[in-house]
């Protein structure tokens, strides 16, 4: 028997009639037991999102961070032309975040491909689309050279990253542990890149939406949201590991289980297959992403060979011409530690959570198992700036940095190390 609604009990009680109690089911009697569910664990679906928990919470808590970032853009932007003897207008300023790797960008964005490809030189197929095609459709409003709407689209990308990254760590974990989290990610030396014209920001928001449309049981999003990420750089394809152990989990490990949106699952190299579909019109070479890569020195080699080779050309070559490489080996060494930590230690994250570090631990092998031209002491060019992408490792780091000892020493470290390279990258050195 089943318990009377309260305003029935309520007019029983009003009108003087006599409410017989709710009898109390039988221990045996399980027909008549109500089974009462416990609270899904976070990160499962089923557990609803508030509407305060995205407009009053993670948006904000995303905007506030985005905002103290491009604050931050400003100041060192003014600063590092401070050290020019003349004096430099506006655009200067600004268009000085346009070095390296974004000539490649501008080319697709103004251009296409064919603005340099060449059969001899194949070296702008390793740069993949979507990047520049969205900078040429911000073009066509944003005033000013390219560089301008490169950096629009960088920065709201970075703005879409901080609430994503927000709402996924607060439904995982907590605010506090969601607010660290953004400020770690914003505090590493080499977070500029996340304002720079470059599409590290567009592919770590990506992820990590992808990501949380995985957790919450939205896999036809996910699928889309991770297409996405595999057109704008070939590690999106990467997001097929936690999908695939993401869904087994969901669904018990049971093939019986399994839904028709299981295909969604499929989606993941949809941005590769359609670059090379056009690659393969274009130029012949539906594979030109994997041979443009010769042109920069990258093969596929164990793990330990570019770490190996970093540490030997470190030990035998002055500190004058290793910064940059000092600033690579560090950060991957620091990523793969706090991986190593998400699984083992103090910080091991629960079971359920799996899918974090298991995304995290197959970035990283794919940087380190890409090994480019050896440089003067090392080989892992750009790994300073690809390990942002490795966003499970900040999740971590969020977490040791409740230690205020440990938050307060990265936070000096890391800003100083952070203003020292952005003001060198925008005098036209080389970082990542």
């Amino acid at each position: 028997m089943t318990r009377p609604p309260s305003d029935s009990i309520a007019l029983g009680e009003a009108s003087g009639a006599s409410v017989p109690p709710p009898r109390r089911a039988q221990a045996t009697d399980t027909s008549e037991t109500p089974v009462v569910p416990a609270d899904p664990p976070a990160g499962t679906p089923g557990r609803p999102a508030t509407i305060f928990g995205w407009y009053g919470g993670s948006l904000f808590a995303g905007t506030a961070a985005w905002l103290l970032c491009m604050c931050n853009a400003i100041l060192l932007t003014y600063f590092a032309h401070l050290l020019k003897p003349t004096p430099t207008s506006w655009k200067v300023l600004v268009g000085a975040w346009g070095q390296w790797d974004w000539g490649f960008y501008r080319i697709i964005a103004t251009d296409g491909y064919d603005g340099m490809y060449t059969p001899e030189d194949t070296r702008i197929g390793a740069f993949f689309p979507l990047y520049g095609l969205l900078v040429r459709w911000f073009d066509w409003v944003v005033p000013g050279p390219p560089v301008f709407a490169g950096l629009v689209v960088s920065s709201l990308a970075l703005l879409g990253t901080l609430v994503m990254l927000h709402r996924t760590v607060s439904h995982e974990f907590d605010g506090r542990t969601a607010n660290r989290t953004m400020a770690v990610l914003a505090a590493f030396p080499t977070a500029f890149f996340l304002v720079a014209p470059y599409p590290s920001g567009l592919i770590l928001f990506f992820s990590v939406t992808c990501f949380y449309a995985l957790r919450t049981g939205h896999w036809w999003v996910a699928g889309v949201f991770a297409a996405l990420a595999s057109g704008t750089r070939a590690s999106g394809v990467l997001l097929a590991v936690p999908f695939a152990y993401e869904y087994l989990r969901q669904h018990e490990f049971k093939l019986r289980r399994f839904r028709w949106d299981v295909l969604a699952i499929g989606l993941v190299p949809a941005g590769l297959v359609a670059y090379a579909a056009y690659t393969q019109h274009a130029y012949g070479d539906a594979l030109l992403f994997s041979h443009a890569q010769a042109n920069w020195g990258r093969h596929f080699a164990g793990p330990w060979v570019s770490i190996w080779h970093t540490i030997q050309g470190l030990v035998h070559t002055p500190i004058s011409v290793n910064q940059v490489n000092v600033l690579n080996l560090g950060a991957v060494l620091l990523v793969g530690a706090l991986l190593v930590l998400s699984l083992v230690g103090p910080w091991k994250l629960p079971r359920h959570l799996l899918a974090v570090p298991l995304l995290g631990i197959t970035q990283w092998l794919f940087i380190v198992s890409f090994p480019g031209w050896p440089e003067p002491t090392g080989r892992l060019p750009s790994a300073s700036r690809h390990v942002l992408e490795i966003f499970p490792a900040f999740i971590l780091l969020a977490r040791i940095a409740q230690l205020r000892h440990f938050a307060y020493a990265y936070f000096y470290l890391a800003l100083a190390v952070q203003g020292a390279i952005t003001i060198h990258y925008l005098n036209g050195g080389w970082i990542a």
